[in-house]
């Protein structure tokens, strides 16, 4: 092999490596005992304990929470597909300056940080007594993730033939119909990528569910997770053998989605 094609295969495995060092820790951590992680974080396991899942499982209440989680990942994935979907839609058929202003107030909605308006979005729950509701944390999401998927949409729809909606429309096809039935299957790489996207966002966030869901029985999985941590102590190989379940399902989404990441992504990326 020559010196220019080995040289970047071994630079760019170590950094592969060296990014997956949290995970192998965390997923070798999780097969330890307490007292042998206590004493050596980085050495292997000396056997495959699976005591550690089986009491998470059992303390976690580990279905239901998985369950809750499902619901509102779920959830926010549909609402804000189609939402991002219908409005990028008429943002990319409104003609001039119009739609190129409000394309920019959506863009512009992906910099305001959640932290600078969950205080003020905290009172506004209260007041209207939707605390402690698992469907408005998905209507939530969806509004915070909306513009990026706004983003996307337009991006992309920008880039299809006018002529296919023309066609369309001359075989008699309504608007909402053209919509769905011809423009949407041709983004599916896009919303392939999209809902992974949210997929990720909302299963592994912790911070909303956190602040707007005190009901224990609505706990979602990260959350519950966390209940592991207190001030007296933590149970860290209990939390490490939860977080490797809560893994699970986002390495098995991403591998069967991979191919469509990039080419989703990148299908929008054309001058507005």
């Amino acid at each position: 092999m020559k010196k220019k094609v080995w040289l970047p295969t071994i630079i760019m495995f170590f950094f592969g490596v060296l990014f997956l060092m949290p995970i192998i820790l965390l997923v070798m951590n999780a097969f330890k005992t307490h007292n042998d992680m206590i004493q050596n974080f980085l050495s292997f396991p000396h056997y495959l304990y699976t005591g550690n899942f089986t009491e998470a499982i059992e303390r976690l209440k580990f279905w239901r929470v998985v369950g809750n989680s499902a619901y509102v990942t779920l959830g926010t994935m549909l609402v804000c597909t189609i939402i991002s979907f219908m409005a990028a839609y008429g943002i990319a058929h409104i003609p001039g300056k119009l739609g190129n202003v409000l394309y920019l107030i959506f863009t512009l909605g992906q910099i305001i940080p959640f932290h600078s308006i969950m205080i003020a979005l905290s009172v506004q729950l209260t007041n209207a007594n939707l605390l402690n509701n698992l469907t408005v944390l998905i209507f939530l999401y969806a509004g915070f993730h909306g513009a990026f998927g706004i983003f996307t949409y337009v991006g992309f729809l920008k880039s299809i033939p006018k002529e296919l909606e023309e066609a369309a429309a001359i075989d008699g096809c309504g608007m909402f119909r053209c919509m769905w039935q011809v423009i949407f299957p041709l983004v599916r790489s896009t919303s392939i990528t999209l809902l992974v996207l949210f997929f990720l966002w909302t299963w592994n966030d912790f911070l909303m569910p956190n602040l707007y869901v005190s009901d224990s029985g609505l706990r979602t999985l990260t959350v519950a997770i966390y209940m592991f941590k207190s001030t007296s102590g933590s149970e860290w190989n209990l939390m490490l053998a939860g977080m490797t379940l809560s893994m699970v399902p986002i390495i098995i989404i991403y591998i069967a989605a991979q191919k469509y990441i990039t080419s989703g992504l990148t299908a929008g990326a054309v001058k507005m």
